[in-house]
């Protein structure tokens, strides 16, 4: 089956290829390393692009966050912010520009209408200039009071997942990709957007992959990150357990809109298993809910539990 065929499937949790998808191992030279790959590669291809996010909260309270590190993407983002060249570069977000233009255009059309004599003066530039910066500053207060009023209904307005983008077709990406397969003895797949959360007591990873991303990659498998640790909190890791955490998304796009199917799934102290919308754990259960997209706006279609299916393999 050729992939424009295979691509016209239906978006039904039983056509998804989730199992086993993602793994988890220790590092056999470096035990205090965990490699996180990805299998079924060819399979993804067959959508219009694909989401993984990554969280790992350790139970040992000796352990926080400035003890586990995400590589590479905690350097690509250090290098970020500490305004060194890296593989990826801030992402601009433009809507809040585009409304304090808006507001500073209607202010020019009501100068041009009212007072068309002033409309080059002094006052009306001023004012001009003066309306779009508070609409830059009031689309902030207006996305977060979209979230806010929306956040239990079926369609929500969500926050934007991704702060970093790929800078594509660099001699510093071409270089970098090279280097970590001999680093890794695997491939690397570098997602076309990020984000790096680093709370108190977890790391969070989150990348989107446009499937450009993957049209040149021949391997079955790559390599996403690796997972380090303190090497002297290791015992202390493995004795207390972690809870490492995946979310998925598969998604198809159609003219304005995009469908997805989500999988949520989690090893808790080696256990696998995913908490119910209750907040409840259930063993060896993925939960899993469709949804439709538009920008932000995201509508919740529906959502369920499967048991005895593993998206993580250890």
């Amino acid at each position: 089956m050729c992939p424009a065929d295979r691509k016209r499937g239906s978006m039904k949790l039983k056509n998804i290829p989730y199992e086993g998808i993602i793994s988890l191992r220790k590092n056999a030279e470096c035990p205090y390393i965990y490699d996180v790959e990805i299998d079924r590669v060819e399979d993804i291809k067959r959508f219009d692009s694909f989401e993984c996010h990554i969280v790992v909260y350790p139970y040992g309270r000796k352990i926080t966050s400035q003890n586990i590190s995400f590589n590479p993407f905690e350097e690509y983002v250090k290098d970020i912010v500490s305004h060194q060249r890296s593989a990826y570069v801030k992402m601009s977000q433009p809507l809040d520009r585009l409304f304090g233009l808006f507001l500073g255009l209607l202010i020019a059309a009501v100068f041009m209408i009212f007072k068309s004599a002033d409309l080059f003066s002094v006052q009306s530039v001023v004012s001009i200039f003066g309306a779009y910066m508070v609409g830059k500053e009031l689309w902030k207060d207006i996305e977060r009071l979209l979230i806010d009023a929306t956040g239990n209904s079926k369609w929500r307005y969500n926050e934007n997942n991704y702060s970093f983008r790929l800078e594509k077709n660099t001699t510093l990406t071409r270089y970098s990709q090279f280097a970590k397969k001999c680093r890794y003895g695997k491939a690397s797949l570098l997602p076309e957007k990020i984000d790096f959360i680093q709370q108190s007591n977890s790391q969070t990873v989150r990348m989107y992959f446009n499937m450009k991303d993957f049209e040149r990659f021949s391997e079955s498998s790559a390599h996403l990150l690796s997972v380090h640790l303190d090497k002297d909190l290791q015992q202390e890791f493995e004795k207390e357990g972690c809870m490492f955490g995946v979310k998925l998304s598969f998604n198809r796009r159609k003219f304005f809109f995009t469908r997805s199917v989500e999988l949520f799934q989690s090893l808790s102290r080696g256990e696998r298993g995913c908490l119910d919308p209750e907040g409840q754990w259930q063993e060896r259960a993925l939960f899993y809910r469709e949804t439709v997209s538009a920008g932000r706006w995201k509508k919740y279609k529906k959502e369920g539990l499967v048991y005895g299916s593993s998206v993580i393999t250890a």
